[in-house]
């Protein structure tokens, strides 16, 4: 199987509204690259270079990276876009020399060769990583609460749920859909990410992302995410921060902290939005987020009626 070789990576930044901020997540990158086939893996020669691509996929917005990587809206992958991005339809990418496997919130390293039966022997595998999450209360207090499997667990969260009247497909030029018996919901959430890689060098990267999401219930089932596009405005700001024991967490020149986070879209999907990161040479004891995060999110589904926009105020 072909290696994916990065030969150009350059991103930049493109700032296309008329207030700026330097800290504002409406800063958007861009990402030119050489991808033969997204049947093939992520190649890099090490720990490093995962993790600054790692870094890179979580500040672009979700249709530039579904364009540059492996990530795609109808994944069922409950880990952060931008990892989503880099993991192949076998969950797999290549570093140095060996195949890593990421299963149920940990990464695995494979030797070429037999690779289904390796994998259906995980306890002789060798971990080399992880990704989990971890359930906080608004105030920052960390909560024993753990995913399953990996799944994700909400830090806060608001949700309106609504009957659908009318949509127009393809952002107004296609089919016009009418009424539904299916309920729907708009969800604006935020959630944590720690990933921890593998080396001689361990490093620990502590993220939070908000997410504005659509889902759907097929007969009061369980809720899935729902396609339909939507008039999308995000206009918040951000004051969160990490913080053990000790106090505030302070974090690496090369990290991220969005006070200002501004989308706005007439056509949009979910969206995935990187507030803070915070990257330490190794666990932090007693880690957790302190979330501080304010103003208005506003979504309405495309040619819906006017009595269905929501506009949420966000005070988390």
């Amino acid at each position: 199987m072909k290696k994916i070789i990065f030969l150009l990576f350059i991103m930049t930044v493109i700032i296309s509204c008329e207030k700026r901020d330097v800290n504002s997540i409406e800063q958007e990158a861009s990402v030119e690259s050489i991808i033969e086939s997204k049947t093939d893996r992520f190649s890099f020669k090490d720990w490093n270079e995962f993790n600054d691509l790692y870094s890179k996929f979580s500040k672009l917005g979700m249709e530039e990276l579904e364009m540059n990587s492996f990530f795609s809206f109808d994944r069922d992958l409950e880990v952060s876009p931008a990892i989503q991005g880099i993991l192949n339809n076998d969950n797999e990418f290549e570093l140095g020399g060996k195949i890593v496997w990421f299963n149920a919130g940990k990464f695995y390293e494979l030797d070429e060769g037999e690779i289904a039966i390796q994998k259906s022997n995980i306890e002789n595998l060798k971990e080399v990583g992880s990704v989990s999450y971890t359930r906080v209360n608004p105030k920052g207090v960390p909560s024993n609460e753990t995913g399953v499997d990996g799944a994700k667990t909400v830090v806060v969260d608001n949700q309106y749920e609504f009957r659908k009247q009318r949509y127009v497909e393809n952002c107004g030029s296609g089919n016009v859909q009418g009424t539904s018996p299916r309920a729907f919901k708009y969800v604006h959430e935020v959630y944590a990410e720690h990933l921890n890689t593998g080396g001689p060098f361990r490093v620990d990267t502590y993220r939070i992302f908000l997410r504005v999401k659509l889902e759907y219930n097929p007969k009061r089932r369980r809720w899935r995410l729902s396609g339909e596009r939507r008039e999308i405005s995000i206009n918040l700001s951000n004051n969160s921060f990490l913080r053990n024991h000790n106090g505030p967490v302070s974090p690496h020149p090369s990290d991220v902290n969005n006070r200002s986070v501004v989308f706005s879209s007439s056509c949009a999907t979910h969206q995935t939005l990187l507030l803070n990161s915070v990257t330490a040479p190794g666990p932090i004891a007693g880690a957790h987020w302190d979330i501080n995060v304010s103003g208005t999110i506003t979504e309405k589904m495309y040619g819906d009626v006017e009595r269905n926009r929501w506009r949420d105020r966000i005070n988390w």
